[in-house]
C-alpha cells in the first residue's frame, strides 16, 4: 500500500467510484437493448432473459455478500466485487454469441449485487447519521451522473471504435461500451490496493449480538417491498424507454439514447439538490412526495408526452439514498440486516419485473408494459405507509 487514509475517507473515496462503475454498466444495457435484439436475432422477451439473469445473478451476490462478510473486510469485499463486474462487462464486450453475452450478464450482476450491499453499509456504518442523507445522496447523485454518461457512451463509443475494428471482428461496434466500463473497473480495482484505510473494517456489528431480538421476516418483508417495488419501477423506465421511443416514434438510435440521457439528467439534478441541501420535512413525507410525483409523470408521459417520462427521474432521484436512510434509522442495531434483506428482495422484484414486461411487450405492446410500472409504484406507497413498527 502506497498511501494510508482514515476509515471514512477510503469508505467515501470507493463507495462513490464502485457507484460510478456500477452505474455506468448497469445503465449502458437500455440503450442498447434495440442493438443487442437486432444483434442477436431475439424477441424482446428473450432479449429481457439477459436482464432477469443479471438481476438473478445480483440475488445470489447480495446472498452471498451476507455471508462473506462475516469472514471478509468491507473493503475486500469491495475490491473482489468490483473485479467481477469488470470481468463480466468485458465478456459482454467480447461475446461473438448471445450464450457468451448471458454468461458476461451473470458475472456482472453478481458483482453488482454484491458491490450493492457493501457500498451501501460502507456509508450506512463509517458515517454519522446526522450526514447519512446527504453522503447516501451524493453517492447515488453519482450514479445518476454516470447514468447519464452511460446512454452517450452507448451512442458515441462505436463512432470512435469503428476506425480501428472492422465489423467482422469479435469486437463489434455497438458492444464497444462495455470494454470501455471494463477498463474504467480495472483501474478502480487497481486504486482499492494503492489506498488503504488506517483502521480496520469490523466484520459484522459485535453490539447488536444478544442484545436485540431480531424483527420477524414479515415485518423485513414490509420494508423491502418499497425498496424492491420501487428500484423496479425505476429500471423498468431507464431500460425500456429507448425501445419504447424507438418502438412508438420512430426514434433512431441515438435520439432515443438522448431520452434516456433526459431521464438521467434530471435523477442526477435530484439528488444533487438532495446532497446539497438538507431539508427538515420528514423523510417518510418525502418518500410519499417522490412516489406520487412518480406515478403522476408517468401516466403523464404514456398518455399526454413521452417527455414526462424522462422527468420521472427528477421525482424518483431522491427515492433511493432516503430509503436507505429510512431503513437505517428505523433499523438501528439490525440495519445491516435489513438493507442485505431489502437488497436481496429487490433483486427478485427486478427478476419478476423483466420476466413480466418482457411477456407483456410481446403479448400486448409495450405502452401495457409501462403501465406495470404504475403498479409497482403504488405497491411501493403501500408497504411504505403501512408497514409495521421494528420491534427494538
Amino acid at each position: 500500500m502506497l498511501f494510508r487514509c482514515s476509515k471514512m475517507f477510503w469508505a467515501l473515496l470507493f463507495a462513490y467510484l464502485s457507484m460510478f462503475i456500477l452505474g455506468l454498466a448497469d445503465n449502458l444495457r437500455g440503450p442498447l437493448f434495440p442493438e443487442l435484439l437486432k444483434y442477436f436475432n431475439l424477441s424482446n422477451s428473450e432479449g429481457s432473459f439477459s436482464f432477469a439473469l443479471a438481476s438473478t445473478a445480483a440475488l445470489l451476490g447480495n446472498i452471498a455478500s451476507a455471508f462473506a462478510l462475516k469472514k471478509v473486510h468491507l473493503n475486500r469485499l469491495l475490491t473482489w466485487t468490483i473485479a467481477l463486474m469488470m470481468a463480466g462487462v468485458a465478456l459482454m464486450g467480447f461475446a461473438p454469441l448471445f450464450v457468451w453475452y448471458l454468461a458476461g450478464c451473470f458475472l456482472f450482476g453478481f458483482g453488482l449485487g454484491a458491490t450493492g450491499v457493501t457500498q451501501n453499509l460502507l456509508i450506512a456504518e463509517n458515517v454519522q447519521p446526522p450526514h447519512q442523507t446527504r453522503a447516501m445522496s451524493s453517492m447515488h447523485g453519482i450514479y445518476g451522473f454516470s447514468s447519464l454518461l452511460a446512454p452517450l457512451l452507448a451512442s458515441r463509443s462505436p463512432r470512435v471504435f469503428s476506425d480501428h475494428y472492422p465489423s467482422e471482428n469479435l469486437l463489434t461496434q455497438w458492444q464497444s461500451g462495455f470494454l470501455v466500463v471494463s477498463f474504467l473497473s480495472m483501474l478502480v480495482v487497481l486504486l482499492t490496493f494503492i489506498i488503504s484505510p488506517k483502521e480496520e473494517f469490523v466484520h459484522h456489528e459485535e453490539a447488536s449480538k444478544g442484545t436485540v431480538k431480531k424483527s420477524s421476516v414479515t415485518t423485513m418483508l414490509w420494508f423491502a417491498g418499497f425498496f424492491a417495488t420501487y428500484v423496479a419501477a425505476e429500471i423498468l423506465v431507464s431500460t425500456r424507454l429507448a425501445l419504447y421511443m424507438r418502438s412508438y416514434f420512430n426514434l433512431s438510435f441515438e435520439d432515443s439514447s438522448n431520452y434516456v440521457t433526459y431521464f438521467f439528467v434530471f435523477l442526477l439534478l435530484g439528488r444533487l439538490l438532495f446532497a446539497i441541501k438538507s431539508f427538515k420535512s420528514a423523510i417518510k413525507l418525502q418518500m410519499n412526495l417522490c412516489l406520487m410525483g412518480s406515478v403522476l409523470f408517468l401516466i403523464m408521459g404514456l398518455y399526454v408526452h413521452p417527455f414526462f417520462l424522462a422527468l420521472c427521474g427528477l421525482s424518483m432521484a431522491p427515492f433511493y439514498p432516503l430509503a436507505i436512510v429510512y431503513i437505517s434509522e428505523k433499523a438501528g442495531l439490525q440495519k445491516r440486516r435489513f438493507i442485505t434483506f431489502a437488497m436481496s428482495i429487490q433483486s427478485v422484484c427486478v427478476i419478476l419485473m423483466h420476466v413480466c414486461v418482457g411477456y407483456l411487450t410481446d403479448a400486448f405492446g409495450l405502452l401495457f408494459a409501462f403501465g406495470f410500472g404504475v403498479v409497482l409504484l403504488i405497491m411501493a406507497l403501500v408497504c411504505l405507509n403501512f408497514h409495521p413498527p421494528i420491534k427494538a
